[in-house]
């Protein structure tokens, strides 16, 4: 790839690289803290600085604690993932458009879950490199497809804040479950290009994202897939973040004005407007905090090229154990973060015990009960 325009700022980049990682060199060997010798090889000893190749392996320190991590949290998403869909499936009242994004979002981080276990399995040690791209492809596709129903609930919430009285003609079911199929057409269509041909020429038996899909594949896939949703998430929650302060203020004035005369209904909107605030902040930052550092880690691994390996090797374990931490903290936010879905969740899975055998409320279902059908 040709980044004639952005050398200096690359090789200004580069050098503060260098800085965080100490190394010495042996002739045509580099060794450093993060990389062992063995994992690097030269290509040209004639022009060792433009030609290091990196090379990892399945027993790197950063594949064992990625082993370690994922575990426990692939247990976490699989169990929590497939108890909102069995709710969801077994109460009529949650038989709605918006709870039919919740339960999208449920399967999409569920096939998240399921990935995990075959990237367990595999240590990533795949003997083809198709077979790589088969798991790849399922895992590029499962967590592009829970990022675009991420931005078809964002934009569900949007109608029915900004167009409520319409929000029945417009949300229609039939419209939201071709959205549904049509994010995950695009998210498999995508995350299988690599497979279909849009792949590196070589293959080291280590199947991680960065050694087996090219730069160039890695810069559409963010640009169409990532970058556009999350754009979209952050206009749409920031309109909303926007409507509710100036809710706020204007219940302020009015508690300023009528002190005496304020309703307990005025004091209860004010707080839920208030709590919506906190909902779009924690709804929008989890997006941020566990994908961000992915993102940004690969393109700054595409600058640098092969000068930087260790990049490839943090952003391939560490950093996407933490982009799959995003499967389990969706249903913790959009699910049980409401207070009738939480109830009946807690009946459903828990209502054996008799420390949880108590009766959901029958108060009106929303998955976002202070960003209800009607303008703020």
């Amino acid at each position: 790839m040709n980044w004639t325009a952005l050398a200096p700022a690359r090789r200004n980049f580069i050098k503060w690289i260098d800085i965080l990682q100490p190394t010495f060199k042996n002739r045509n060997i580099q060794c450093s803290l993060w990389n062992s010798c063995e994992n690097l090889e030269v290509v040209d000893s004639k022009n060792f600085s433009n030609s290091l190749k990196c090379i990892s392996t399945t027993d790197s320190i950063h594949e064992n604690i990625k082993q370690i991590c994922l575990i426990p949290l692939t247990i976490l998403i699989i169990a929590i993932n497939v108890c909102v869909l069995l709710v969801i499936a077994v109460n009529k009242k949650f038989h709605n458009t918006t709870y039919m994004l919740i339960a999208a979002l449920g399967f999409a981080d569920l096939c998240v879950g399921f990935v995990s276990i075959g990237t367990l399995v595999t240590r990533a040690s795949e003997k083809t490199l198709d077979l790589c791209l088969v798991r790849i492809g399922f895992t590029i596709a499962a967590c592009i497809d829970s990022l675009l129903v991420l931005m078809l609930i964002a934009i569900d919430r949007y109608i029915a804040v900004f167009k409520g009285l319409r929000y029945i003609q417009i949300v229609k079911r039939e419209r939201v479950i071709f959205g549904i199929i049509l994010v995950s057409i695009i998210s498999i269509a995508v995350g299988f290009l690599p497979l279909m041909g849009w792949r590196v020429s070589t293959y080291n038996k280590y199947c991680s994202f960065l050694y087996v899909v090219p730069a160039n594949y890695i810069i559409v896939l963010f640009s169409s897939c990532v970058f556009i949703p999350i754009t979209a998430m952050f206009v749409i929650y920031g309109r909303l973040y926007k409507n509710a302060q100036i809710h706020i203020k204007r219940i302020e004035s009015i508690e300023n004005i009528t002190q005496p005369r304020l309703s307990n209904g005025q004091l209860r909107i004010s707080a839920r407007t208030a709590k919506s605030l906190k909902t779009l902040t924690v709804v929008f930052g989890c997006v941020l905090l566990t994908w961000m550092p992915f993102l940004i880690t690969s393109i700054a691994q595409i600058i640098c090229e092969d000068k930087t390996c260790f990049l490839k090797d943090i952003v391939g374990t560490h950093l996407l154990i933490l982009g799959f931490s995003n499967s389990f903290l969706n249903p913790v936010i959009y699910a049980l973060g409401t207070k009738d879905f939480r109830e009946t969740f807690v009946h459903t899975c828990f209502g054996r015990f008799p420390c949880f055998n108590q009766r959901p409320s029958r108060s009106r279902s929303n998955i976002y009960p202070v960003l209800s059908r009607t303008r703020l």
